[in-house]
Formats: C-alpha cells, sequence, structure tokens
C-alpha cells in the first residue's frame, strides 16, 4: 500500500486501516444526507481512485474498499460494473487499461452509462497528511451534490 522509505507491513496495515475508516465515515456521512436521492434504481459510477501525492498506493485496491462500503451502507446503490464501463470505453475509442482518467471523461463515461451520481475520489498529500477526498456528483448537471475531506495518515 504504501512505498516510501519504510514500507513495513505494520506501517502499510495501519495505513489501510485508517484508509478504511476514513472512507466508512465519509460513506456514512453520504447515507445520512437529506438532500441525496436513494433508491434502487439510482446507477452509480465510481471512477478508480486518483492519486495526487507523491507515495505509490494500491488504486485500484482503495477503490474497491470505497466500492465495498457504499455497497455495505447504501445498499440501495446500483454500481455500474467494470465490464460494462470497458465496454463504454471501447465503444468511446479510450483504452481499457486506463484507469485513471479525468473528470470529465469519467462524466462522459458516467452518461454513456445512464448513471445519476458519479463519485470521484481522491488521495491528496497535504504537506505531512494524506487526505481523502470524495465527492458526489449529480451526472446530468455535473453539480457537486456532497463533497468531503478528511485526513487519514500522517507522514
Amino acid at each position: 500500500m504504501l512505498n516510501q522509505n519504510n514500507n513495513s507491513e505494520e506501517n502499510t496495515n495501519i495505513i489501510l486501516l485508517n484508509f478504511t475508516n476514513t472512507v466508512d465515515n465519509i460513506i456514512t456521512e453520504i447515507s445520512h444526507d437529506k438532500n441525496i436521492f436513494f433508491s434502487k434504481k439510482i446507477s452509480l459510477y465510481i471512477n478508480t481512485l486518483r492519486n495526487k501525492s507523491n507515495i505509490f498506493l494500491e488504486n485500484k485496491k482503495l477503490t474497491n474498499i470505497i466500492k465495498h462500503h457504499i455497497s455495505k451502507k447504501i445498499n440501495t446503490f446500483s454500481i455500474i460494473n467494470q465490464n460494462q464501463i470497458n465496454k463504454t470505453k471501447k465503444k468511446l475509442g479510450l483504452s481499457e487499461n486506463n484507469e485513471f482518467i479525468n473528470t470529465s471523461t469519467a462524466m462522459l463515461l458516467a452518461r454513456n452509462n445512464q448513471a445519476i451520481y458519479y463519485i470521484d475520489s481522491s488521495i491528496i498529500q497535504n504537506n505531512q497528511l494524506l487526505l481523502l477526498k470524495i465527492k458526489l456528483i449529480l451526472v446530468q448537471t455535473g453539480e457537486i451534490i456532497f463533497q468531503k475531506t478528511k485526513n487519514f495518515y500522517f507522514l
């Protein structure tokens, strides 16, 4: 998970635990937000987490943690699966292997898959802190309807 000067397993487990707890807290806040409409008919596209720090992170693994917590806490959303996203990428002439797409391309993928909401997430390094930023975006308008940034690790 973390590969800087110290790549001990203990350090990795602490970061993963803190990341998981932080995701859980943010998703709980989303699930209690009265301004967000929840329904089984609502599809959600979750883009691969973007790493904006100078630390090596396993983005797919962290994205799967986000997906898991959303499925667990907000089981009314239907998460668009990766196979469908890959088909859409191919149809649009994008590489299926390119997991690191920008927000506008992710919105295009969300629209092409009839998603109502789009989750954009990133890791940001601010001095000695690692921060998790999660945004829930209404695909039709591009409006950010929920946004939260939380510290999950001190370097």
